[in-house]
């Protein structure tokens, strides 16, 4: 395939010398002849020259006005004067100046001219190909700056995160601490300002040598391993949860650990199991003593009512000790049911929540003397345990409102809004502070009815005044059964 020529733009007044020019010199160059300056120009946007020749003496503007004029759009072009009469110090100022290549004498010499031309073509392609690698170089450099600014940014938040976490982050190599973050200090109680690393590992060693054994064990693979430990610092038990990943940092194998302090979770979670099994001890001596004191009695009653039936020498008032037994067996079977519906209450299990609560305070508006007002726009049952949950929260307010509150009326509303169910209770009792039953959670079972609530996914939240009573909010998101 043969090489494309370069284009060659000469401009002179003289058509004679344009042909000349073209024709001897079209076989090596593409020749493009011109005699307007001004239809040069045009020209010159439309082709890809490499070489500019104008004749110095033109009617229009001489060929040096033209290059003048038409360099700052045409920078890389490679431009020559043709010229009869040379000024010497002319053509130096414009070599040096006006960016000329080179000044040529006329008449010229074909040979010459040739060789010139292959050289300001050879002149042209490196001037190209080193802006095209200055400007290639420039790439790479903004390319380079911007990566540069990219990873101190990246550096910048990471240091950022690290300091601020409100984890405990430390890197181990080889059962020493290489750097740690303010938290990780906070949490193994190590208060120095301006800690030094080695007074630090001396501390872990001597304090909580578990610690290294763990994170050690843990990076010997580069798995992800999770765990959970018991610590005592300062005489004190503490919780911590240890997310550890060994990672290869500057060729190096460390083991980064991010360390959490779960010490009131813990506490919490244990708080929450003791009031369980506080309940159910509770339940357990309540229906005991149900079945003592209430049936128990009236058992005890059949019993010898029964025995006294069978014995053929008793032949009095059969009739009226028959009729008190199934009498007794009645109040039996009543009492049973009250501690069987107390165990599972059977209406909140065929006709929800609203219902059940119904019900109950139906039941105790005329033995306990207080006035319930209910209301509810809930039409949808709910998750049966979440039912279960709240119809127990609802009548451990009621219980503490007949036990302590010494209240005339209680009024609980059920309001479902945007598929969030509210439960608002009232009473108009003595009140109490909360923030001392809080203190001893067995007071009056409001720790039970939080963890109730945490349970299901709810919140609880309690405000009472001392003379005007006391006002409770359930609050849940329902899901529908």
């Amino acid at each position: 395939m043969l090489k494309e020529k370069d284009y060659i733009l000469y401009i002179d007044d003289d058509l004679n010398n344009l042909e000349i020019f073209k024709v001897l010199l079209e076989d090596f160059f593409e020749i493009v002849i011109e005699s307007s300056t001004s239809k040069a120009y045009e020209i010159l946007k439309k082709y890809p020259f490499k070489i500019l020749i104008a004749d110095q003496r033109m009617p229009e503007e001489t060929g040096l006005s033209f290059i003048e004029r038409i360099t700052p759009e045409f920078p890389d072009l490679i431009k020559i004067i043709f010229t009869a009469h040379l000024d010497h110090e002319a053509a130096i100022k414009a070599v040096n100046q006006g960016g000329i290549y080179r000044y040529i004498l006329k008449p010229w010499n074909t040979q010459e001219i040739k060789i010139t031309l292959n050289n300001a073509i050879r002149e042209y392609d490196l001037r190209i190909e080193n802006k095209n690698l200055l400007d290639e170089l420039k790439h790479k450099n903004n390319a380079l700056v911007k990566a540069f600014n990219q990873l101190k940014e990246s550096e910048s938040n990471f240091h950022n995160i690290f300091n601020n976490s409100s984890d405990g982050i430390g890197i181990f190599k080889d059962k020493l601490l290489l750097e740690a973050n303010p938290a990780f200090y906070q949490i193994f109680e190590y208060n120095v300002k301006n800690p030094d690393i080695n007074n630090v590992n001396h501390y872990i060693r001597t304090t909580i040598p578990s610690l290294l054994n763990k994170i050690d064990a843990n990076n010997q693979s580069q798995e992800h391993h999770f765990a959970e430990m018991e610590l005592t610092l300062n005489d004190k038990k503490k919780f911590i949860e240890l997310n550890n990943k060994a990672i290869l940092l500057k060729s190096d194998m460390v083991s980064v650990s991010i360390i959490r302090d779960i010490t009131e979770r813990k506490l919490i979670d244990q708080r929450i199991m003791d009031t369980i099994i506080r309940t159910q001890e509770e339940d357990q001596r309540k229906y005991a003593a149900e079945l003592h004191d209430g049936l128990g009695p009236i058992l005890s009653t059949l019993k010898m009512y029964i025995e006294w039936i069978s014995d053929p020498n008793n032949t009095l008032n059969k009739e009226k000790i028959t009729q008190q037994t199934i009498q007794g067996i009645d109040e039996a079977i009543v009492i049973v049911k009250e501690i069987a519906n107390d165990l599972s209450p059977h209406l909140l299990q065929r006709f929800g929540l609203v219902n059940a609560i119904q019900s109950y305070v139906d039941n105790l508006k005329s033995t306990s003397g207080i006035e319930f007002i209910l209301s509810s726009n809930l039409n949808s049952r709910i998750i049966p345990k979440i039912e279960i949950a709240l119809y127990r929260i609802i009548l451990e307010c009621i219980q503490n409102t007949m036990k302590h509150a010494h209240a005339k009326k209680v009024i609980i509303k059920f309001k479902v809004h945007e598929n969030k169910l509210t439960i608002s209770y009232a009473d108009n009792g003595k009140g109490f502070d909360v923030n001392l039953v809080n203190a001893n959670a067995p007071g009056m079972g409001l720790f039970n009815m939080q963890n109730r609530m945490r349970l299901i996914g709810g919140d609880i939240q309690v405000i009472s005044n001392i003379g005007i009573g006391t006002d409770i909010e359930l609050n849940l998101a329902l899901q529908n059964e």
